[in-house]
């Protein structure tokens, strides 16, 4: 499956491949404000997963600065 990761108010993205890139994605974008995460499909459609991952994003701006999980 491939994601969208939309930050900097939807004027940046990058595309993850798979649910591990993904992951190593949003550690990397710890100090960005994430605005949405989309899964993208074969056909072009996309669905918002951002609620789902939000847990991630969380944790990882928390470890970025100081605050522990």
């Amino acid at each position: 499956m491939r994601y969208r990761i939309e930050y900097a108010d939807g004027r940046c993205c990058n595309f993850a491949n798979g649910r591990a890139d993904l992951l190593e994605w949003l550690k990397l974008l710890k100090g960005e404000e994430i605005s949405d995460i989309r899964k993208v499909y074969k056909s072009g459609v996309s669905d918002s997963v951002l609620e789902t991952y939000r847990n991630y994003i969380r944790r990882h701006r928390r470890a970025a600065y100081g605050y522990g999980y």
